[in-house]
Order: C-alpha cells, then structure tokens, then sequence
C-alpha cells in the first residue's frame, strides 16, 4: 500500500507517472520510456490517501481498484478507480466513490450529484439527465468523471434510514461531496500530474441541490454548475411533504383523492389553461395567467353541496386539500438562512399528479401504512421516512403526529438537519468573484419539488445582487409541460454545451431550445426561454420553436 499526502507526496507518484498516457517508446538520447496507459491506471491501485488531504473530517480514503477500460462504441479508454472514504464515526457507512480518468483527457472534470435519498453509486459514466439524443457522454468527450453514493448504501431512494447516524447524515447534506471531490482531484493529480483548467457540476433534484450545495460552501472548487428541478429547499420540501400527507389522510381519509379524481381536477386545469398559451398542443406555459383561473376551475369540478360524491367531482374536503398543496407553507420559525417558507405546487397550474404522465400519484388508499409504502403517496413516503430517521429517530413513530408548523421538541432537530442540508444561501459572492456561472432549469409541471421554490431561491439572489449582476454569473430556466422526469414534454438540451461555452469563451446563454423525447409527440421543439418569460404560440408550424416567441 502506498500513502500519499497531498503536495509533496503526491509529486512522488506524480514523477513516476509524468508519461501517462503516451505510447511506450524511448528516444535516442537516453529519455526513459514513457508510461503506458495501463501501467498508469495500474499504480493508482491500492492508493491511500491521508484524512489532512481531504477537505471534510473523514478517516482517509482507500483505491480499492484501477482497471483500465477498452475504447468501446460510446467511450474511449479510461482508467475507472473505485473506493472508499472511511468515516470519523466507525459506526458510520463508508462513502464509496468512482473516478474516471481518460487516457486521452480534455482537461476538464465533472462531478455527478445524485438523487433522492441517494445510496447508489453515481458511476460518472451515464449520459447528462435531458441530454440530447445521439450526444456523447462527459466521458467519451474526454471528461474525468466521479461520483458517489452520498456516504451509504441502499436498494431504494426512498430509504431515509441512513440518517439515524449523525455522520451519514452530515455526508447526505453535503460533506461527501467535498470529500469526493478532493479524492478525485488528488487522484486526478496524480494520473496527468497537473490539475484541470475547469471543473464543473451537473445535477438534478437531490443532484440540484447537491450542485447548489458546493458552490455555497465550496465555491473555489468549481467554475460552473448545471442544475435541473434542484431539491434546494430541502428541509422545507420534507416539511411540505409531511403537510400534503396530514391533508390527504388526516380525518379519516377525507381529504384523500384518489388517481381518477386527480386526473379529472387535471383536465379541468388542461381545459381552462391550455390556450393561455395561443394554441392547444397540451402544454401550459402561461401559468401565471393559469392560477388565476383556479376559483373557476375547483367551482367547476366542486361535488354538489361539497359532500363526496363519487369521482365526477370534489369534495370540499378535497378541494381544501388541492389548496393546501397549492398553497406556500409558512412556517413560525426560521430554517437555515432565514427561509420561513416552502412554495407551493402548480397543481392548479398543469403540474402532473397523476395519469399516463406519472406513476407519482396519491396512492390507493385513504388509509396509510406505517411506514408509508408503495400504496401510499409518493410525497408523504420520503416526508415519512424524513419524519422518522431525520428528526425522530423513532423507526415506528407515526408521522401523521408530527405537525410541521409546531415541531415542539423536535423543533431544534429540524433546525440543524436545515442547517446541514439545505442549499438556500443566496450569498454566492465568493463563486461569482472567481467568475463561476450556474444555469437553472426547473419544469413548470414538477410533483416533486415545488417549481417556485426554485423561482423563490432566484429572486432571492435577485433581491441581493441586483438583476445586471445576477444576469452575469446566472441562468434561470422554467420548462412548460416538463415535471420531474415525467409530464407531457420530456425535454432534451444541451445545457453544458451552453455552460461550457458561457464559461470558456464568454458567450452568455440566451434562450435555448428544448427538444420532445415523449413518444406521441417526439421530435418537437419549443423555446426555452428565461425566466419570468414563456414561449407563446405566433404562427406557423405547432411542433416548431421557431413559431413561438418568448413573451413576459
């Protein structure tokens, strides 16, 4: 085993590979024979590397294997490095980790954020989430590419269980993203022998915010982020969570709706709103215009006398339910960086709840498990399992108890799980002062994460900054029809090409084009535009961005 430190230790090995990835050859004057590939991947194996190395409290980490990988269809040859980050707390899970090193490198990195409750390995090797069709992955481009499962391991992202321990806990909110971050850059170092010229992150909900994490906390690592529907608000989406179950399944289940009555309140939003827009084609874009048609809309679909009637119509138990999902919860007490409020849903505005859209409906039943499972709605299981491993620590305790406007004695728990986990600091001075750019893309139809919690954190740094200057360092994108991998228009972009070119070369990304992957429909294209604007129908051909304008 070898132990190399950061500077002077890394150098040894750095010496050893300074020919990496050239061919084996000498020349005739005596020049020793640079190192092959293989012999390059080869002597990164069973590398350790010292805790002082590593930006975050960790016990070191450990190369588990170096295994050069063959040029292939999709990818050229690249030394994939797995292992582990050990923990402070030994009770603790290990961080596993991947690395991905080309032979033939274009100088640049990226780090992969994950997704819900994480516990999988994010490997670096998949293509880019709303990646266009046919497009290369990061790596086959010549990227080193890493990831990590967030500091534990799970069958499920749905298994809030991780964060009964502190340190897994601490790691899931962001520590493990600096201390993998620091691995591969040391890593890095040691297979070219020099750092890359630009570092960048890509990530989208839990990813988001992961991407939205770094640059808060460690702007000096990276030149520029892309994040989509970022779960950035996180301790407020979990509270959110928790207030959509109390309303659904509290008084016996008579605020519950089940997939028909959803989808009959969704056609009736489609049917009112569709047109804002110029034109029929199943999208709303103009949704600020679509809220105000909401009292219709629940007036039109209310059940007569506001009793349960079947599901031709809503109660107005249920309809108080739509509200309450619609509606911002405000809380009485501060979480991390001052945020007293969770935005609400565009349920009333063409986000997708239910039906050939999305699987992420309100369950079968009025009645929940304990724990919350797959017959129950999606939401309220991440809020149960965030109730129950999060704050409490109780495995049995009934979340349904727990009120997210008065926490009670769990009140400093949520506090400090905010403090660890949310991505709301609008203070971004430092990213921006190294000329760090972030583009934010967020769908309108998201049943995830609120849509507006991401317009919330916008404004925010609006609201410090001043627009010219947020202008300069940020972009902000909202995405009509698209939810959270789901909705009527799946969207593929190019939004690192974008980036890279914003950051390398100065070109400002202006409005994009978005491209449909959905079957029915596939093929079409719609501007995408920068917020507050939204792409109106003009003329000519519906399928065509060309034919719309972006309009405020």
């Amino acid at each position: 085993m070898k132990t190399y430190m950061a500077a002077c230790g890394l150098s040894l090995l750095a010496a050893a590979l300074s020919g990496c990835g050239g061919s084996s050859s000498s020349d005739s004057g005596g020049t020793p024979p640079a190192v092959t590939a293989a012999a390059a991947c080869s002597a990164l194996g069973g590398m350790k590397i010292a805790a002082a190395s590593i930006g975050a409290p960790s016990n070191g980490a450990t190369v588990a294997s170096a295994t050069l990988v063959a040029a292939s269809a999709t990818s050229g040859e690249y030394c994939q490095v797995n292992g582990t980050i050990a923990p402070v707390d030994t009770t603790a899970p290990n961080i596993n980790f991947e690395v991905n090193l080309p032979t033939a490198w274009n100088n640049k990195a990226l780090q992969y954020g994950g997704g819900g409750f994480d516990g999988t390995l994010i490997t670096g090797l998949a293509a880019l989430d709303m990646a266009p069709a046919g497009s290369s992955t990061p790596l086959a481009r010549g990227y080193v590419t890493f990831g990590d499962d967030s500091g534990h391991q799970s069958k499920s992202i749905t298994d809030g269980s991780f964060a009964a321990n502190d340190e897994a806990l601490a790691n899931y909110g962001g520590l493990t993203l600096k201390k993998t971050h620091d691995v591969a850059m040391l890593l890095l170092k040691a297979r070219y022998n020099t750092a890359p010229t630009k570092t960048y992150f890509f990530g989208s909900s839990t990813g988001g915010r992961d991407g939205l994490t770094v640059i808060q906390r460690w702007p000096a690592d990276y030149d520029g982020i892309v994040v989509n529907r970022p779960a950035l608000n996180y301790t407020g989406l979990r509270l959110s969570n928790v207030v959509l179950g109390r309303a659904l399944y509290l008084n016996g289940g008579a605020g519950w709706l089940d997939v028909k009555k959803t989808v009959l309140l969704q056609n009736a939003v489609t049917k009112a709103c569709d047109t804002l827009d110029g034109v029929a084609d199943g999208i709303i874009s103009n949704v600020a215009a679509c809220k105000l048609q909401a009292p219709a809309v629940l007036a039109a679909v209310r059940c007569a006398d506001g009793k349960d009637t079947g599901d031709t119509c809503l109660s107005d138990a249920q309809i108080a339910t739509v509200n309450t999902i619609a509606s911002p919860m405000v809380l009485p007490y501060p979480l991390a960086n001052g945020v007293t409020r969770y935005a609400g849903y565009n349920i009333l505005a063409g986000s997708v709840f239910a039906g050939q859209y999305t699987t992420r409906d309100f369950g079968t039943s009025p009645t929940p498990s304990n724990p919350a499972g797959k017959n129950d709605a999606n939401q309220w299981v991440t809020g149960d399992q965030w109730v129950k491993y999060f704050i409490t620590r109780i495995p049995t305790f009934n979340s349904l108890t727990f009120d997210p406007l008065n926490p009670g004695t769990y009140q400093a728990q949520v506090q400090q799980v905010s403090a660890e986990s949310d991505a709301t600091n609008p203070d971004l001075s430092a990213f921006i002062a190294k000329g760090g750019k972030a583009i934010i893309t967020h769908g309108l139809a998201d049943e995830i994460v609120s849509t507006d919690s991401s317009v919330d954190y916008y404004n925010a740094l609006v609201q410090k900054f001043g627009q010219s200057s947020v202008d300069n360092f940020a972009r902000f994108y909202l995405m009509p029809g698209v939810g959270h991998g789901t909705g009527p228009f799946l969207p593929q972009v190019d939004s690192l090409g974008a980036l890279e070119q914003w950051v390398e070369n100065g070109t400002a990304p202006g409005t994009l084009t978005m491209t449909d992957s959905t079957p029915a429909t596939l093929g079409r294209t719609r501007p995408l535009c920068r917020y507050p604007t939204w792409p109106k129908f003009t003329n000519g051909d519906v399928n065509s961005a060309g034919s719309f304008t972006c309009s405020q």
